[in-house]
Formats: C-alpha cells, sequence, structure tokens
C-alpha cells in the first residue's frame, strides 16, 4: 500500500512537471515587431518631427495639420496629442495679435458716453470688478460678472456673438483679461472701457454730458464696426 501511494505521488510529480514545463514554453511568448508595425512607427515619430519643425517655424496651421496626421497614425501615444493642445493656443495667440487693431479694443470714456447719449451702439456692459466693489458705484445697465467667473456665465451674455460688448473694472487691467479671452471665445466685437471706471468717474465729474445730435465720424482710436 505504501509502494503504491509513493508510485501514485512520483506519478503526480511527473504530471505536473510535464504541464508546468510545456505551458511555460508560451506564457511569456517574445513579441517580434511586424514589418508593418514598425513601419507605422516611424510614420508616426516623422510626423510628430515635422509637426515639431513647423511649430518652431511658426508655421502653426501646418503644425495642426500634421499633428492631426500624427494623432491618426497613433492614437495611443500621448506627445501628438500634447503638440496639437501647445500649438492650438500658439496659434489663436497669433491669430489674436495678428488681428490687433491700433486701439486694442479700448473704447474711449467720451466715445461711450457719445454712444450712451445717442443710443447708437447699445452696449452690452459688464463690470468685471468684485460684488463689493459694483456696489460702491458702477455704470448705469452694467451686470456685474468677476473677471475670475466669465467662463461660468457665458449663459449671460448676448446669444449673437457680433453684439456690442463693453468690459471694464477699475483701470483695465482685468477687463483686458477678458477681452482676450471673449475673442478667442468667438465675440468679435468686444471692448475694453479705457482707464476703466476710475477714468469714468473722473470724466463725468470734469466733463458735461452731450445731448443727443449727430455721431461724429469715428477717430483713428475710435472702434469702427463698419457698420
Amino acid at each position: 500500500m505504501r509502494k503504491q501511494s509513493w508510485l501514485i505521488g512520483l506519478l503526480l510529480i511527473a504530471v505536473v512537471f510535464v504541464v508546468v514545463a510545456c505551458g511555460g514554453t508560451n506564457a511569456t511568448p517574445t513579441l517580434t515587431p511586424t514589418v508593418a508595425n514598425s513601419s507605422t512607427n516611424a510614420d508616426y515619430w516623422s510626423l510628430v518631427q515635422q509637426t515639431q519643425d513647423a511649430y518652431a517655424s511658426a508655421d502653426y496651421a501646418g503644425a495642426l495639420e500634421l499633428a492631426q496626421q500624427a494623432i491618426a497614425a497613433n492614437p495611443t501615444d500621448p506627445t501628438a496629442l500634447e503638440l496639437y493642445r501647445q500649438i492650438s493656443v500658439a496659434k489663436a495667440g497669433d491669430d489674436y495679435l495678428t488681428n490687433l487693431p491700433a486701439h486694442r479694443y479700448r473704447l474711449p470714456v467720451d466715445v461711450f458716453v457719445r454712444d450712451e447719449v445717442n443710443h447708437t451702439k447699445d452696449w452690452f456692459i459688464i463690470d468685471v470688478r468684485e460684488p463689493e466693489e459694483f456696489a460702491k458705484g458702477h455704470i448705469d445697465g452694467a451686470i456685474n460678472i468677476p473677471l475670475h467667473d466669465i467662463l461660468k456665465h457665458l449663459d449671460e451674455l448676448p446669444n449673437s456673438k457680433t453684439a456690442p460688448i463693453l468690459f471694464y473694472c477699475h483701470t483695465q487691467k482685468r477687463s483686458t483679461h477678458a477681452v482676450v479671452i471673449m475673442h478667442e471665445l468667438g465675440y468679435s466685437k468686444v471692448y475694453h472701457l479705457e482707464g476703466g471706471y476710475a477714468a469714468y468717474e473722473d470724466w463725468m465729474s470734469t466733463n458735461v454730458v452731450p445731448t443727443p445730435g449727430p455721431t461724429p465720424t469715428p477717430g483713428p482710436d475710435e472702434p469702427d464696426f463698419g457698420c
């Protein structure tokens, strides 16, 4: 009986050894890239390099197109996707700066007052200061949306992206950021009050508000909407 048990145990050990030995041959196979895979990978990195070269030479439109091709060639690698993100930001900034007018989207206080008196532009006015600043004094008709909350309240802006929108803060520093952001979102007639609310208060305290009358031809530093 003891001899039989010994033989059975020996047989089991042999079976396990054979199974492990045979199975071990295919457990972790060595993957050899096919010619097609190697070619695809080489094409991808070639596109990435071309994208980087176009980006470095400020050819943002070409770089974006190349980045899209690279992403399509290898959607799993993050390199091309990150390049696409960076180039998109650079292109948006370049477009903004290239088309920046001489007045840099600043509306002089006297032009704004004239527009308000004559109802020539019907500005949608947004005060980007903090609520406590707004409570101490603001331009009639303005709504208060603090700068850091602008993108959370896009539903409060005019439906048309061609509507004239005027931002202001205390001295025009904060409103400058709002103008850049809104232009990048496609709002084409966005301006900020030159000098901010401080300049507006100063002008109102030292000038007589004009009576309605013919609107003068815009000067070189005034926005001309072409309408």
